[in-house]
């Protein structure tokens, strides 16, 4: 990282805290651009990510997986890397997108071998990666090691034009580290910020997608993720400022989906 690049991070981290720190004009929350009622089933279905995170699926679980989401128009799944080369292929006529996973679940792969798995990923035909960045370097505050570790991620992915998101681990970060986190993927090149890979056992807050949607909406897209298993759920964390929902593909889910589509029609 240059003397300059810090410079810039330091400035934009002053900024971004100052920002989140001033109160809001209103105690009212601005609804999402699309409300439920008009956005409906296919819209919402449109911005969901469905993940695949079981560590003891067999692969008939992963068909079944990969039935329910081909079948339900999504906007793509997310797998492990074992399953990536079977969901391109299974998915290849289907206009759902396959992502992968970089450094799951904790983040503390070493850079290189990140970039190793990363254009492995590309090449078995993946659309984009998701990227876990180092939680305990957001942790501790070394912000230079985390941007120099993302940013080597993002511009191979864009090399093959795939967009990079990052998943920052919100609920495991102080309000400070937060910001930090948010500002450090956008400016290392990150295309979206996930709030959480819901592996710690914490679930997305509607107060830190509104923090993060201050500190970089706009300019990198935000994916609410992590413990979201109903219509409802997802429509808040979208009214908060999340463009995406990823979230594991559960019966709930899909029950409750099949509930929103049957009110909005």
């Amino acid at each position: 990282m240059t003397d300059r690049e810090r410079a810039a991070l330091a400035a934009e981290i002053a900024s971004a805290v100052a920002v989140a720190a001033a109160p809001h004009a209103c105690e009212c929350r601005q609804p999402s651009a699309v409300s439920e009622t008009a956005m409906g089933w296919s819209g919402l279905r449109g911005r969901l990510d469905l993940a695949f995170q079981r560590p003891d699926a067999s692969n008939s679980d992963f068909e079944q997986f990969l039935s329910l989401a081909g079948a339900g128009g999504f906007r793509s799944v997310c797998v492990p890397p074992r399953w990536t080369a079977k969901a391109v292929r299974a998915l290849a006529d289907r206009p759902t997108g396959v992502s992968s996973i970089v450094g799951f679940p904790n983040g503390a792969s070493l850079t290189p071998v990140k970039c190793a798995e990363a254009e492995c990923l590309l090449r078995l035909g993946a659309d984009e990666l998701w990227m876990v960045a180092d939680i305990g370097g957001l942790r501790s505050g070394d912000l230079d090691a985390v941007f120099v570790d993302i940013r080597a991620v993002a511009e191979l992915a864009q090399c093959r034009d795939a967009p990079l998101n990052v998943v920052l681990e919100i609920p495991l970060l102080t309000r400070r580290q937060k910001v930090e986190a948010c500002v450090v993927a956008k400016l290392a090149g990150a295309a979206a910020a996930v709030s959480t890979s819901g592996v710690a056992g914490s679930s997305t807050d509607a107060a830190d997608i509104d923090l993060m949607r201050r500190t970089i909406g706009g300019e990198v897209e935000i994916v609410a993720a992590g413990g979201l298993e109903s219509a409802d759920e997802a429509q808040r964390m979208l009214d908060s400022g999340a463009a995406r929902i990823c979230t594991s593909a559960t019966p709930e889910l899909f029950n409750s989906l099949a509930h929103a589509s049957h009110r909005s029609s």
